[in-house]
């Protein structure tokens, strides 16, 4: 009888985001300055004041610069002006190692959080991902710290397992629009199901970064 043949492991993935959105380089520091600026004219044609679209540009850079120094191996934002003020969203993808107790979404943050005083609050669950099945998800609204700047945002992570590896893969999304948190924990969930591995012989396997990254601010 034949050895049964071991799972590969994925070389890369796929990804989808809405038309708006934006990939950005996460190991090109210029992105973020190019970026931020482009918020900021966006901000001053949607009528902002001067002080508000900086205020808004330095919170995309503060975005973009966190997804690269978490270690992430690809993030896409959203930065759009409406009538009621603007949109800011990212999703950051990482490849991390789980801790030795395998408990990857505790590693994430406090699962067992109820309610807080502080209106911070996070629920544990599944959900289905197409070509992949069930994940672990944790989401809820969070303190987020961005470059020693505290915010409160809407997060979700979703954890899924890496074909042939004990590494897995984390899908984060962020955006600090509260009023809107259901819709956004929605969409978060809808890009998220479009993940999908790929193979390619000519490519590196997929795998956490040598160096320890801090999965939870992303």
């Amino acid at each position: 009888m034949s050895a049964p043949t071991a799972t590969p492991i994925p070389t890369g993935f796929e990804l989808r985001t809405p038309v708006a959105w934006v990939d950005f380089p996460v190991s090109d520091e210029a992105s973020e300055n190019r970026l931020g600026e482009q918020a900021r004219g966006q901000a001053l044609t949607g009528g902002f004041t001067a002080d508000q679209a900086g205020r808004f540009a330095e919170q995309v850079r503060r975005s973009i610069r966190q997804a690269r120094r978490s270690g992430a191996v690809h993030a896409a934002g959203v930065f759009e002006m409406y009538e009621n003020g603007p949109l800011t969203a990212t999703v950051v993808v990482a490849v991390v190692t789980p801790p030795a107790n395998g408990d990857i979404l505790g590693a994430l943050t406090a699962v067992a959080q109820p309610n807080r005083a502080d209106g911070t609050w996070r629920r544990v669950t599944t959900a289905a991902i197409p070509r992949i099945g069930t994940v672990g998800r944790v989401y809820g609204i969070q303190n987020v710290v961005q470059d020693g700047v505290t915010i409160r945002c809407a997060v979700m992570h979703t954890v899924v397992p890496m074909p042939g590896s004990a590494d897995v893969v984390v899908v984060t999304g962020s955006s600090p629009n509260l009023a809107e948190a259901e819709e956004i924990f929605e969409l978060f969930g809808a890009i998220t199901e479009t993940l999908t591995f790929t193979w390619d012989d000519d490519q590196p396997e997929l795998a956490a970064p040598t160096e320890p990254t801090d999965a939870t601010d992303a």
